[in-house]
């Protein structure tokens, strides 16, 4: 499985990358916010506006997450975008039984899975080293 193996090295360079410019602050929060727009963008090139707005409509709360937590310090926040990130996750393995997108690539759902799981994992893992397991304070 290429897809999941590209995934991986994915997921770990963009906790590299993170640690790297010192973005683990906000940049995990704000990946919540695009994920959404990748389905959707998947539908608009593939002509089906109103499956792109039904992706967004599903993403809401990644988004609203993702906001909240890039800008406000919250306790917890490490294990709370962690878990997003793995729901996230859970959502690319059944995305094809609430929506029919036909614009998703046939290997982009694996793909996305482990790079949400390698993320998502990582924060949990995160989360036991931070005090109050607080991204804001990583």
């Amino acid at each position: 499985m290429i897809e999941a193996s590209i995934g991986a090295a994915v997921g770990v360079l963009t906790i590299v990358s993170a640690r790297f410019i010192r973005g683990e602050r906000w940049l995990y929060s704000l990946g919540l916010l695009v994920l959404p727009g990748l389905y959707a963008s998947f539908a608009l090139q593939a002509g089906e506006q109103a499956v792109g707005v039904r992706e967004m409509i599903y993403g809401v709360p990644f988004v609203v997450a993702g906001l909240v937590f890039a800008f406000v310090s919250v306790r917890r926040s490490a294990v709370l975008v962690g878990i997003f990130w793995l729901l996230h996750g859970l959502y690319d393995l059944v995305h094809s039984q609430l929506i029919t997108n036909t614009g998703v690539p046939v290997w982009y759902p694996v793909f996305c899975f482990v790079v949400d799981a390698v993320i998502g994992s990582y924060l949990l893992w995160l989360s036991r080293r931070l005090p109050e397991a607080n991204l804001r304070q990583a």
